[in-house]
């Protein structure tokens, strides 16, 4: 996925002038990523230190930097490929059963199947860590709302009889939810969202845009 790169991204770029040939680098890219992603998945934003991400994926740390460069260009690396995933999954929601009701209840089940993976958790922490930097807040200022707007289309799409303002006002209140309920999930430990949370919730979007309950 083409990103614009923040002002300072030139710290990423490798130490030597020789390149790895470019499935190779690929798979080491890879490597380090999985193993940070590891180390969050565990141990949370704190524990995907230097010396663990280099200790789990076999790598030395000036191997890490050519890539890298530093903690934060891994960081940085993690979200724009956590962005990029969920930019396609957005692509992948489909309005899917005939009757608007039961294409509200598709989008709320399907978005918190996103949300809810753990991998979403990991995005949340890295994203909140490099929000404090200010080399990456312009980016992130750019990219949340381009996200916010492709997941708004979709529920556009699902439910084209109805006015966009009520749909959007819909679709905010699902995606505000749900991902606070990512976060309390994150937050208290793994826990499924009971289905009457997901049926109130979905009741509640349909009764914003004027659906009735079948």
């Amino acid at each position: 996925m083409s990103m614009p790169p923040p002002k300072s991204r030139d710290r990423r770029r490798p130490t030597s002038t020789k390149r790895a040939p470019t499935k190779r680098r690929a798979k080491t890219r890879a490597a380090v990523l999985e193993a940070a992603r590891a180390c969050i998945r565990e141990d949370g934003i704190d524990g995907a230190s230097v010396a663990r991400i280099t200790e789990r994926c076999g790598l030395s740390w000036g191997v890490i930097q050519y890539h890298f460069a530093d903690r934060a260009g891994i960081f940085l690396a993690l979200m724009e490929e956590g962005w990029a995933t969920l930019d396609n999954a957005y692509g992948e929601l489909e309005p899917g059963p005939a009757t608007p009701a039961a294409r509200v209840k598709k989008l709320v089940g399907d978005f918190w199947a996103l949300v809810s993976h753990e991998d979403f958790r990991v995005l949340l922490e890295v994203q909140l860590t490099l929000s404090r930097d200010p080399t990456f807040v312009e980016l992130i200022a750019k990219r949340g709302p381009a996200l916010r707007r492709r997941l708004r289309d979709v529920w556009r799409r699902a439910l084209p009889e109805y006015p966009e303002d009520l749909v959007a006002r819909a679709e905010r209140l699902v995606t505000t939810s749900l991902r606070g309920l990512a976060v309390e999930r994150a937050i208290d430990g793994p826990r499924r969202a009971q289905a009457t949370e997901l049926s109130t919730l979905a009741a509640a979007a349909m009764r914003i845009v004027g659906i009735e309950e079948s």
